[in-house]
Order: structure tokens, then C-alpha cells, then sequence
């Protein structure tokens, strides 16, 4: 099953697509993306999107706390790479685009993964970057996100993070999951 992109009119308004077929249509052009579940007894707790830059990824590499699992990168290509698929709760780690265009915040990829339902009902919580150039609209993929799914935004950190961002969720991480679990 595929869906349509979120689509975004009128700043934060957002409107989830669903479509049973398997194509993802974005104006005159048309990409196929497959979703594979992640090997049994993939212990995942986090799942993140990272660009070419890997501010993203270095900030989740650095994340230590008690019972973590493996952390699931959102593809870059998912059309070429497929899509994963979770099959327990999770946070997922995001960062902003669009320059201050919220039209454009979220990453495609992460529309993409947030868009099929299964990996949808696993998500539990948000931690956002983003660059404080872009003013208000600091780290909003994540309160978009939030907004969108009711989930809490835990954290919001700037770029790769600094080593106290990452020690806070780390400790913030380790607390949480005891918490939801």
C-alpha cells in the first residue's frame, strides 16, 4: 500500500491522503516507493531522516541511553532503496527544510514514511532540528508533525546538535520510554 504525499496549503494546515494503490503521484510525474518490514528482531525505538549533510544522522549517532535499539534511517531514495516499515513504537527525529517556507518543512522522505498508516500508528514522539536563521519557523517540520499526529514534540536542537542537546536526549529518551512503555 502507498499513499499520497501531506499535502500543505495555508502555513500549518495539513491534509493526510491515503490512496490504495501503489504509485505516488506529485503533479505530472508519478514514483513507485515499496515499504519492507525491518528484519525480526529489530529493536527499533528511533527512526530519523538525515540529508547528504548528515547533521541528522551524526546528532543520532551520538545519542547513548539504557535499552536503545537500533536507530532506522529514512532513506534518502526510498523509490530506489524502498521505504521501512516499523512494527513498534517510536520517536522519530526530523530536520527542517524549505529555508522558512513552510509549504516545504518537512522532507519528502518523512511525508512519505508518515503517510503509510502502519508506521503512522507506531509513532510516539517528535525531536525536531532545524536553524534559527529561519526565525518562527524554527524547527517547524516537528510542530508540524506534532500538530498533525498528537503526538508531544520533545525536543528541538539546532543543525547536529551540541553535546549537551545530545546528553539531555539521551537522559530525556531513557525517561520517556519508561514512561510510554
Amino acid at each position: 500500500m502507498i499513499l499520497t504525499k501531506l499535502s500543505v496549503s495555508g502555513g500549518c494546515t495539513h491534509n493526510w491522503k491515503l490512496r490504495r494503490n501503489v504509485v505516488i503521484v506529485f503533479g505530472m510525474s508519478k514514483r513507485v516507493i515499496r515499504f519492507h518490514p525491518l528484519p525480526a528482531g529489530e529493536e527499533v525505538d528511533l527512526v530519523y531522516f538525515s540529508s547528504v549533510s548528515n547533521n541528522t544522522h551524526r546528532f543520532v549517532q551520538g545519542l547513548r541511553y539504557p535499552g536503545a535499539g537500533t536507530p532506522v534511517r529514512i532513506p534518502l531514495r526510498p523509490h530506489l532503496e524502498g521505504m521501512p516499515r516499523v512494527h513498534r513504537p517510536y520517536v522519530l527525529v526530523v530536520p527542517t527544510y524549505g529555508g522558512g517556507n513552510p509549504a516545504h518543512a518537512i522532507p519528502q522522505q518523512v511525508k512519505d514514511f508518515l503517510n503509510d498508516p502502519t508506521n503512522r500508528s507506531f509513532l510516539r514522539g517528535v525531536i525536531a532540528s532545524g536553524n534559527t536563521n529561519f526565525g518562527e519557523d524554527y524547527c517547524l517540520a516537528g510542530r508540524q508533525i506534532t500538530e498533525k499526529t498528537r503526538v508531544p514534540l520533545l525536543y528541538c536542537f539546532e543543525l547536529l546538535g551540541t553535546p549537551h542537546d545530545t546528553s539531555v536526549v539521551s537522559e530525556g529518551l531513557a525517561k520517556f520510554w519508561t514512561t510510554v512503555a
